[in-house]
């Protein structure tokens, strides 16, 4: 049972801790693994690694459900599953201990189905502490995670939430939805959208034979350009004008998840790779993964660790410190 799990095994969200010695994983069985990876990012023959450190230190069921997004800050892990919330203190996973310190269930109303948690990002500076989840009811729902109260819903959508990223200003929210639309919202408030874009309207994006549906999407440090993709095509959109700049030519590749780093725009989505684009629109490098469809990317931008993390439909996450190419995979299942 346990070989069949593992070869059904979907990886959909990883975070790293803030020292960037451990990352955190989730997938469709409810299971969070932690995995320490000190030991490899220090070892420069990462071929001569004994094989159990590639394996968690660490694994426990977090949710009944698929776990769809994990977020990380200095001293939590934030876990997104169907229907509901949890936090976990990374103190206490590091010593190998799963206690949650707060649920927070999405109210269901009149719904016959709990809402899965698809996405969320936590503000930074003065806001520090609010948390954007995007859902499968088609809201926001902004928390104080502090003083674990819900501040307010952001709502507009009419079909579920995709993606959800902030601006470095913290000033706006922008959503990505099954609908079609990518709204901006003023994060500091509730209230309706100040701006929706829809890429399907746009000749540039349209792609009628994979849908209209804004799978991904990520704002740059600047706040002035999105990127934005899944049934059209993955496209830059110039935000303050929401007029579109540059394609990102993929004609059979639907968008999973997307982000700005550095200088380059990498993506992933329906294929065995992961994408490094430049920013007018030239595909610069394709890395291959274990994943034959890519559902998570993780950053670690930190002065001491680079690393970039792939996950998907594999039991495997990928790794590359030098971001071109997959140094080795680490093994969320058992040794």
């Amino acid at each position: 049972m346990n070989q069949l799990k593992q070869h059904y095994t979907t990886v959909y969200a990883v975070a790293y801790s803030s020292c960037g010695y451990y990352l955190a994983a989730a997938n469709n069985y409810g299971c969070i693994a932690i995995f320490k990876l000190s030991p490899l990012l220090d070892n420069e023959e990462n071929a001569q690694l004994e094989a159990s450190q590639k394996y968690p230190v660490f694994k426990f069921s977090a949710h009944a459900g698929p776990i769809y997004s994990l977020l990380s800050t200095k001293q939590l892990i934030i876990s997104g599953g169907v229907g509901e919330l949890k936090l976990w203190k990374w103190s206490d996973l590091k010593r190998r201990e799963a206690k949650s310190l707060w649920t927070f269930f999405i109210p269901q109303g009149e719904s016959l189905t709990k809402p899965e948690i698809n996405s969320m990002v936590l503000s930074e500076k003065e806001n520090e502490g609010i948390l954007y989840a995007g859902c499968g009811d088609n809201k926001v729902y902004c928390l104080d995670i502090e003083k674990r109260t819900l501040l307010f819903v952001l709502e507009g959508h009419s079909d579920y939430i995709h993606c959800v990223d902030l601006g470095h200003s913290n000033q706006e929210c922008v959503t990505g939805s099954e609908d079609g639309s990518v709204r901006v919202w003023d994060s500091r408030k509730g209230g309706n959208a100040v701006h929706v874009l829809e890429p399907h309207k746009h000749q540039i994006a349209n792609r009628p034979e994979f849908g209209k549906w804004i799978g991904c999407l990520a704002l740059d440090s600047s706040d002035d350009w999105l990127v934005c993709g899944g049934g059209p095509h993955l496209c830059v959109w110039h935000l303050r004008s929401l007029a579109p700049s540059t394609q990102l030519l993929k004609p059979q590749v639907t968008s999973n998840v997307v982000a700005f780093h550095e200088d380059m725009i990498i993506s992933g989505g329906s294929e065995p790779f992961v994408s490094h684009w430049s920013l007018d629109g030239k595909l610069q490098t394709e890395v291959p993964t274990s994943a034959s469809n890519v559902f998570c990317l993780g950053i670690n931008s930190s002065p001491t660790q680079q690393v970039l993390a792939t996950g998907g439909s594999s039991y495997k996450i990928d790794l590359c410190t030098d971001f071109r190419y997959k140094d080795f995979s680490l093994c969320f299942c058992d040794p």
